[in-house]
């Protein structure tokens, strides 16, 4: 901004984060940066056979199996939502910073070509929402 120019910054959050995360996918990341073997077999324990059900006004419904969701609550959980996101920077050539399940991605608008590596970056992070099925919140 000294230099008179602009800088267009984009704030991102995941819909449901914890709670979208697929198992499977989560699974597959983990193996691809190395984590095998009886550490791999106790995450995958810890992700499945979990059961939820809700209760309004004292009323319960029947239990479901989860297919999806890091569970909150434990220490594990947002370190495996962590490692599940970890790969998202390298699909960005601007500037990137995460906390948690927010992204923020920004670059100084120069001129026209600025303007379409953001766009691309936006659309390289709708490519990874796709593929790890997580999706951004669009409202926020």
């Amino acid at each position: 901004m000294d230099k008179g120019y602009g800088v267009d910054v984009i704030y991102l959050d995941y819909r449901k984060a914890f709670d979208t995360v697929p198992h499977q996918r989560l699974l597959a990341k983990l193996k691809m940066i190395g984590i095998s073997g009886d550490l791999l077999e106790w995450i995958k324990d810890f992700l499945h056979n979990r059961l939820m059900r809700v209760i309004v006004n004292g009323e319960c419904s029947r239990w479901s199996q989860v297919w999806s969701g890091i569970p909150q609550g434990s220490i594990l959980g947002p370190l495996l939502f962590l490692l599940f996101v970890n790969d998202l920077p390298s699909w960005i050539t601007t500037h990137i910073r995460m906390f948690a399940d927010d992204t923020k991605i920004w670059t100084t608008i120069a001129c026209n070509e600025d303007v379409n590596k953001l766009q691309k970056n936006l659309d390289n992070l709708s490519s990874w929402s796709t593929k790890w099925l997580l999706q951004f919140n669009p409202e926020k």
